[in-house]
């Protein structure tokens, strides 16, 4: 029997060395394999195995390669990925800042930085030079600008070419209090920061300067002063463009800066005269010029001017309704005592001012309070007989006024009211004031294309409106309905492709024919949408429910189209702020078909709506910086999402948080007063509790756990993005 057992061996001897003890043998095993976090560049190419040595792994050494490794030591793949992703979107922006110097300076600052783009040395990467050269423009040290040799608080001489001192925008930024130092005359004209806590209001600044068109990234002046009292070489340009804008300062005591002010007005005509035609301004500035008082008043200057702030980014607080530090704020309070002054008479610039007051308050979200101007405005010209044949009044012609002039100014102002009262009306669900046309015929000789055809579009519309504001009206089995209904939008029809081509946005694609274009088919979703609304009681089998879900949707189709062309060639920085309603009906719209998969389409077209509400979102995202409505339109829509388990782009995140604030809540339930309907669906069943200022008191009255709940949900959603 084999024993296990070590043999026993004598002792040894004293001489002889003491044996050492037989142990088995050491196996050698195999080295730990090396976990490579990523591979260099060399080795990904040409698939080898990377044992990841730095700063040259043993494979690139035995090649002799250059060893270039995008991971950082010990950074993880989705750390890099990360980490790349924040690069390039630093660069991104970089880019759009230097995009914006060259596209708003001055040529002479333009062809500086140019200088520089082509003194490129090859020796720096280019990520490196794109940095360099947009903390060169962002801290404002160009060569070319020289420091005001007047102190801020001194009378310095008007030039227009005087040049302005641009500070670092990082001072300008982190150190408001600066300006404290200064004797400001007007503490309202500063470029316009978003108006939330400092931490939203930084994470919004770079959502924006993301975005096409975003001016936030230009240079700020020093001081407040240096604005006031050195115009721009924009506004030099304005002034020297149109000589009678220097006159304005003589009707207004708010301010007596020419260039300015004459900046404001020609941004209005850009931004506002263009689309609604409120005046004739050939009539406007020869009286503003002269000091007559036939076209012009300092009540329609005044409000003029409080309507042009908003699309100013030199004036501060903007976007905040009534802000004591806003000098849009006293054009206005200055505007509504002149108006007080006017009671009980009637003209022509008090026509045209009230149109104006309710588009100003509108855009603060109050127009229930503008309805009140609206309704006066369209009483005044019912009492100047602008809406009626036999007044003597369109047969009398004073006898300092030429009786062209006289007739075409009157011409304007009645056709101006009647588009605009009608286009409100159905805008904000209010009944329509003015039910018949004007007296005088639409103005044809040097009138704008664009006016006169959207004196033709109303003249369709004013018989469309009963069907569109009444939804009793409508029943989708009857077909008499369904035929009313077609015959208006064959009407419609037959004006869009008859206007001329020069309106045509796709061959130009202007900011106001594009705005016209929404507007139209707009106005064909309101005509159909009744037929929809009442789906749910008609039954599936209603005849008609296909035709006008088929019709909506194409024209839904339409309006993505063309907000992704504004956001391709405009951006939001600058709009016509009329966008809003476009954008909104494009977006209710889109997630209504979501929401209900109808009509059933294809894979390419379901990643179509979804990619159009995603630039409907981002849109809204730059326009609520300037324009406070777009705030709880912005939130009611991004709510809508979340509900129906839509993703939201993360960049709308920093806007999300600041509109969605309890500190936003409070003060938009007090300063909110509107009958707008953003979402349309089932507003046949209540009307009331849709309109804008119901919703946001019901925001506010949201439970302590509701909040919880909405705000983990649209964490979510954002997230999954």
């Amino acid at each position: 029997m084999s024993s296990n057992f070590r043999v026993l061996q004598p002792a040894p001897m004293d001489q002889e060395p003491t044996p050492q003890p037989q142990s088995r043998p050491i196996l050698t095993s195999k080295p730990k394999r090396t976990v490579t976090l990523g591979a260099c560049v060399a080795c990904r190419k040409r698939k080898s195995k990377c044992d990841g040595n730095r700063p040259v792994c043993t494979c690139c050494s035995q090649k002799d390669t250059e060893c270039i490794y995008e991971l950082g030591p010990n950074e993880k793949p989705s750390q890099a990925m990360k980490r790349k992703n924040e690069e390039m979107q630093g660069e991104l922006s970089n880019l759009r800042q230097l995009y914006d110097f060259l596209r708003l300076r001055p040529e002479h600052e333009a062809m500086e930085i140019l200088k520089r783009i082509r003194s490129n040395s090859p020796d720096v990467p280019p990520s490196q030079r794109i940095r360099e050269l947009a903390d060169f423009v962002r801290h404002g040290d160009l060569i070319i600008q020289q420091p005001l040799q007047t102190p801020p608080g001194g009378n310095i001489d008007r030039d227009p070419l005087h040049s302005v001192t641009l500070p670092s925008l990082r001072q300008a930024l982190d150190s408001p209090g600066s300006l404290e130092s200064y004797s400001l005359p007007y503490p309202g004209i500063f470029p316009m920061g978003f108006d939330g806590p400092a931490t939203q209001r930084r994470r919004h600044t770079q959502d924006l300067s993301a975005r096409t068109d975003s001016q936030s990234s230009l240079p700020r002046p020093t001081s407040i002063e240096a604005i006031l009292h050195t115009p721009s070489t924009a506004a030099a340009d304005d002034l020297a463009a149109d000589p009678r804008l220097r006159y304005v300062c003589d009707w207004t005591r708010v301010t007596d800066d020419i260039g300015f002010l004459a900046h404001l007005l020609t941004i209005w005509t850009e931004r506002e005269y263009v689309y609604y035609h409120f005046l004739d301004r050939d009539a406007f500035l020869a009286d503003l010029s002269s000091n007559r008082h036939d076209f012009c008043s300092e009540l329609l200057v005044n409000v003029l001017l409080a309507s042009a702030c908003f699309h100013s980014s030199a004036v501060k607080d903007r976007n905040k309704p009534f802000s004591e530090n806003s000098i849009q704020t006293s054009f206005y309070y200055e505007a509504r005592r002149l108006w007080d002054l006017e009671e009980g008479k009637d003209s022509l610039t008090k026509v045209q001012a009230g149109m104006i007051f309710f588009l100003v308050l509108a855009k603060y979200g109050r127009d229930r309070d503008g309805q009140r101007f609206l309704l006066e405005a369209c009483i005044s010209a019912q009492n100047l007989g602008l809406f009626d044949h036999e007044s003597p009044q369109n047969k009398t012609t004073p006898t300092h006024i030429s009786v062209d002039r006289w007739r075409r100014a009157r011409a304007v102002t009645a056709w101006a009211v009647h588009n605009f009262q009608l286009s409100m009306a159905i805008t904000y669900s209010f009944p329509v004031v003015i039910k018949k046309l004007p007296a005088a015929q639409i103005p044809r000789e040097d009138a704008e294309p664009i006016f006169r055809s959207e004196c033709a579009l109303h003249t369709i519309l004013l018989d469309c409106v009963n069907i569109i504001q009444d939804n009793e009206y409508i029943n989708p089995i009857d077909a008499e309905s369904a035929d009313r209904i077609e015959a208006c939008y064959s009407r419609l029809r037959s004006w869009w492709y008859s206007r001329p081509s020069t309106l045509d946005p796709d061959k130009l694609p202007s900011q106001v024919h594009l705005l016209c274009a929404m507007q139209y088919n707009v106005n064909i979703v309101k005509l159909f949408r009744p037929v929809l609304d009442r789906e749910s009681s008609a039954g599936e089998d209603a005849p008609y429910i296909e035709r006008a879900r088929s019709v909506v949707s194409s024209s839904l189709r339409e309006i993505r189209r063309l907000v992704l062309l504004h956001d391709t060639h405009h951006g939001w920085s600058n709009a016509i702020t009329f966008v809003i309603h476009g954008i909104t009906v494009a977006s209710f719209g889109t997630l209504d078909e979501m929401a209900h998969n109808k009509p059933l389409v294809s894979q390419p077209a379901i990643d179509e709506r979804h990619q159009g509400l995603v630039t409907c979102l981002r849109a809204l995202t730059v326009l609520l910086s300037y324009s406070y409505f777009a705030q709880p339109v912005f939130r009611l829509l991004t709510q809508k999402c979340v509900t129906l388990g839509v993703g939201l782009p993360a960049e709308v995140q920093g806007a999300l948080d600041y509109c969605t604030s309890e500190e936003w809540t409070k003060k938009a339930a007090e300063l909110v007063s509107s009958q707008f309907i953003a979402d349309t669906r089932s507003v046949a069943e209540d009307t009331e509790t849709m309109r804008m200022d119901a919703v946001i008191s019901r925001w506010e009255n949201l439970s302590l756990e509701d909040k919880q709940a909405w705000a983990s949900r649209k964490g979510k959603e954002t997230a999954d993005l």
